[in-house]
């Protein structure tokens, strides 16, 4: 093999393996930007799941206290509704 074709081939070479250093290089940023995307993605819908299970909470006490005879009179009477205290609840 002459010292020529030595030197190409060996240029070759490095030119190979630098496009695919850069190709790798590339590729790994591409996949640590797209992780911090996915991460706040998954944040943001952890904070809403959150804040959505606060609420169904908070509602699920509500409806607890006006199935509750004492809820139910407090809508009778926010409506309008007077109860007659003399009619027993008995027929």
């Amino acid at each position: 093999m002459t010292e020529d074709k030595m030197r190409k081939i060996i240029t070759a070479s490095v030119a190979v393996g630098t496009l695919l250093l850069v190709f790798l290089l590339g590729f790994l940023v591409y996949q640590w930007v797209y992780s911090a995307v996915l991460d706040k993605r998954i944040a943001a819908i952890e904070a809403e799941n959150q804040q959505l299970q606060e609420t169904n909470d908070v509602q699920e006490k509500d409806l607890e206290y006006y199935e509750s005879i004492f809820g139910k009179d407090w809508l009778a009477f926010q409506y309008g509704f007077i109860k007659n205290p003399n009619a027993s609840g008995d027929k």
